[in-house]
């Protein structure tokens, strides 16, 4: 490697450096420029270290109140400070400039790619809120592979859930027009985590109105107080979940019956399931699945895949514990518990994949 690449490379590697730590860059300059005048000024001007403060602060801000320097060494130097003020000062001013123009054009681009893929998302979750309860809610749905966007007013709340990946909107969820940007006529659900009680209502009002396409579409909001569930529900929440409620129940059950406490815990808190190598989940039977018309004793849902049948969903209707006799039909949901790979061949045994048609 010759002299001149390796300078080449080490400006290079300056730069990006530069570039990387611009502000520190800058402060680095101005106190630079200002402790070299000082010094010069002491030197050349032969000034006590406040008159040299003082020339340097005026020169620098090009006031210029009056000259302290009688010498020519002082005058030379003056001459060669104000210049490399002026440098100085054009370059911090414009690299200030830089980082406002960067920052909003990045700004502007990001949230336009943001638009766009919020706009190519389908059957898809709505989350309002990026909470508590928000974040453990959309940690849920990253588990389950499950496509949402996150709405939130909160600039913090918005840049934490970008940090995570997720697409979001820093916007208003209880204005109209915010739902209709997060897709509401293509979504499949809608899950409320707002800080208060009468803004999730008041989302759940627009968002019936707004008359998504899908007949079965699911809204789910949060209790903050144990009285707004019924007026949730009224306002047309499907589902409503109060942590007073559930809660309450968990802890009472701790002490009267702490063995299903625990079975129970292990079956909802997060991995819980995970840790002893097994997993809960629900699939839906295809029409042309090779389960349909087997009863679950003649089917290898147990026999080979290993896995529990615990309730089947039939017509919206749930049946708990099925017998061995019941014959599955297209069109159900086996809620199924089991090891990991159980359920994923029992994932394939449900959703079988489509033939390609060859012409």
């Amino acid at each position: 490697m010759t002299s001149g690449t390796r300078m080449t490379d080490a400006m290079a590697r300056l730069w990006t450096w530069l570039t990387a730590h611009r502000l520190r860059t800058i402060l680095a300059a101005v106190v630079g420029v200002l402790l070299f005048g000082v010094l010069g000024f002491m030197i050349f001007g032969q000034l006590g270290p406040l008159d040299a403060l003082y020339m340097s602060v005026i020169t620098i801000s090009t006031v210029g109140y009056g000259d302290l320097v009688n010498t020519d060494a002082g005058k030379l130097f003056t001459i060669a400070y104000i210049m490399l003020s002026v440098v100085v000062g054009s370059t911090v001013f414009a690299a200030v400039a830089a980082s406002f123009v960067e920052g909003t054009l990045q700004s502007v681009l990001g949230r336009r790619s943001m638009a766009r893929k919020v706009d190519e998302l389908s059957d898809h979750v709505i989350l309002c809120g990026f909470g508590r309860f928000g974040q453990l809610t959309a940690a849920e749905l990253h588990q389950a592979e499950t496509p949402f966007v996150v709405i939130d007013k909160d600039p913090g709340q918005v840049a934490l859930a970008e940090s995570h990946g997720d697409l979001s909107l820093q916007a208003d969820a209880t204005e109209e027009d915010t739902l209709v940007k997060a897709g509401i006529e293509r979504a499949r659900a809608l899950l409320l985590t707002l800080p208060t009680d009468a803004e999730n209502v008041y989302v759940i009002l627009n968002a019936r109105e707004l008359k998504p396409k899908r007949k079965d579409f699911c809204i789910v909001a949060l209790a903050r107080d144990r009285t707004a569930e019924r007026k949730l529900r009224m306002a047309g929440a499907t589902h409503v979940v109060s942590p007073y409620t559930i809660g309450s129940k968990h802890m009472a059950r701790q002490i009267t019956a702490p063995h299903l406490a625990q079975v129970m815990s292990m079956a909802t808190e997060g991995d819980g399931l995970e840790k002893v190598g097994v997993g809960m989940f629900e699939f839906l039977v295809d029409p042309g699945s090779t389960l349909v018309g087997q009863a679950l004793r003649d089917s290898p849902v147990r026999r080979e895949f290993g896995v529990i049948v615990v309730a089947v969903v039939h017509g919206g209707e749930a049946q708990f514990n099925p017998g061995p006799d019941y014959v599955v039909e297209g069109g159900d949901v086996l809620i199924a518990v089991g090891p990991r790979d159980g359920l994923a061949r029992l994932k394939d045994a449900a959703h079988p994949p489509v033939p390609e048609q060859h012409e």
